[in-house]
Order: C-alpha cells, then structure tokens, then sequence
C-alpha cells in the first residue's frame, strides 16, 4: 500500500480516477481517499480530486520506480509500512533456513551469530527478504542506545561512581539483613526506577557494571543478579515515558501520568517482592508456589463464570 497526495499544479486536479485512466497510467488502484482528515464516502473512480487529497494506493514496483509521473501528479509518495501481502510461497524456505540456523548451533558447528548471519544472507539469496527489507530490520537506534549506555556505564566504571554506588547498594542489602534477597531487591528498585525514565536496554546497561560489582565484593550469584536486572528493565509500566506501549495506549485510552502511578505502584510492588522470592528461593519452589496461583486464579474465574451465567438464567 502508499500514500501519495494529490500536487496542486498537477495533471489530477479536477478530474475523477475514472477520466485519467489511473490504474493503466500508474499502475495503481485508487483504494480511499481522504480530504481535510476525513474520508470521501463515495466510490472512488467517480470522485473529483483535489490538490492535497490523500489517496491510499494499492501499487505494484512500476509506480514507485515511475519517478517522472510521481513528480508531476503527486507532492508526496510514501509506502504505507508493513503493508505488504504475506509472501506464502517463502513460508517453507525461510522455516528451513531458521531450523537449519538453530540445529547447526546446538550442533555446535558454528556460534549463534555465525549461523544466524548465513541464515540471513541466505534469506536475501533466495529472494526471501529484500536488500532494503534486511536492512530495514536493524534496530539501529536500540544499537545505538545500547552502545551509549555502555559508554557511560564504562565511564561510570572508571570513575569509581559505579564502585561507590554498588558500596551503597551492598549497605542497604545488609541493611535489610535478608542477605542475597536485599541486595536483589535493591538492585531491582534502583533499575526499575532508572527504566522509568530512560529506555530499558539503557537501563539494564547501566545498571549492569554497579550490580556485578555489588554481587562481587558480597559473594552474591552472577547469573540471579542478571536476572533481577532483566525483570527489572522489562517493568517499565509506572510512567507512560517508560515503555513505547504505554505511550501508544495513552492517548486513545485517556490515561494520565498520574493513572500510571495509581496503578503501576502497586503491581511494581507486588512484582518486586514476588521476583525477590522466586530468585534466592528453590527451584522446585517457585514452580510449585507459580502452578498453586495459577490454579487459584483460574478455580476463581470458573466460579465467577458460573455465578454470572446462573444469575443470567434467573
């Protein structure tokens, strides 16, 4: 699908889809048309353009290359992202390619990044993906982000701020006198407030360098604390800035900063204390304490359907 806007100076103006014979001239089928933010209600070959409508363009690769007519007939032209049919017909090559990816590495014929980049430019070889589809599929800005936040938590390193405040974390730990559990909560509540405000690959970088130097000089579990630092990052939902979801739902919801705040507290606290426990309790703990609430929750929503269907019935 595109986007293209009608010029003002150009040969659309003032004639219908149907009179400049558009899906033989452009090689595109006029889906929708919107003028002044709203959509025109009429079938859209018998609608008189205007200089700056909107038409929503169903086009094949000969419009987008047709540089010449897209100058004169339209002041702007944009793919609609993601908009693209499914390409079915690959589905087997790339689910061959992905496994084969996978199997190779726990084959241990190659690294993960080794067979994940052959299985990639493969994609490309057999038509899988385009060159611009490939390259588009790069978070660049999360890789940058992330790179940023390295800097500065190698900065922080070598400035001793990263020791000072991992000395810091280590007191409130002891503080506390839970042992591993309160420097894990700490670390939790120091990298869910940076998440807040910064994204959360930034914060998990950060925090990274001060939490392992706290779980060095206490003797803590390298592999518990990395975990406290990725369910940490990942609850981002106190503010609307912490996380692109909330962003997206705040609008259309009507939600303010202060509706996150009434509601992400608590489950942050709830989260907070529930991750602490999981991560210094048994194994075989957590599994069992996460199947009795799981059964708990869905005894509860059976009992409430049946009470709501029988109330129905009367």
């Amino acid at each position: 699908l595109v986007q293209a806007v009608v010029a003002g100076k150009g040969p659309l103006v003032s004639k219908t889809v149907k009179d400049v014979r558009f899906r033989t001239q452009y090689g595109a089928a006029v889906i929708a048309v919107q003028r002044e933010g709203r959509r025109v209600h009429e079938h859209p070959g018998n609608i008189r353009l205007q200089a700056g409508d909107v038409l929503l363009l169903e086009a094949g690769p000969s419009f987008m290359s047709n540089k010449v007519q897209q100058d004169r007939s339209f002041a702007l032209v944009a793919e609609v992202k993601d908009s693209a049919p499914p390409r079915l017909r690959m589905l087997i090559p790339a689910l061959i390619l992905t496994v084969g990816a996978y199997v190779c590495y726990m084959a241990q014929l190659s690294s993960l990044f080794g067979t994940a980049m052959v299985a990639a430019i493969l994609m490309v070889v057999f038509g899988i993906l385009s060159e611009s589809e490939a390259r588009n599929a790069i978070p660049w800005g999360i890789y940058l982000t992330i790179a940023s936040a390295f800097g500065i938590g190698t900065a922080l390193v070598n400035t001793g701020v990263a020791g000072a405040v991992a000395s810091f974390l280590v007191k409130i730990g002891n503080a506390v006198g839970l042992g591993d559990a309160g420097l894990l909560g700490a670390v939790y509540i120091s990298t869910v407030l940076i998440s807040q405000l910064v994204a959360n690959n930034a914060a998990a970088a950060l925090i990274f360098p001060i939490a392992m130097g706290a779980a060095e000089k206490t003797g803590t579990d390298l592999v518990l604390m990395s975990y406290t630092i990725m369910l940490a990052a990942s609850a981002a939902f106190m503010t609307p800035f912490g996380y692109q979801t909330n962003l997206m739902v705040m609008g259309p919801g009507g939600y303010s900063t202060l509706d996150f705040l009434i509601f992400g507290i608590p489950m942050q606290i709830v989260l907070w204390i529930a991750t602490t426990i999981y991560l210094v309790s048994p194994f075989w703990i957590c599994w069992l304490a996460t199947f009795v609430i799981f059964a708990a929750a869905s005894a509860f929503r059976i009992v409430s359907d049946l009470k709501s269907d029988k109330e129905k019935t009367l």
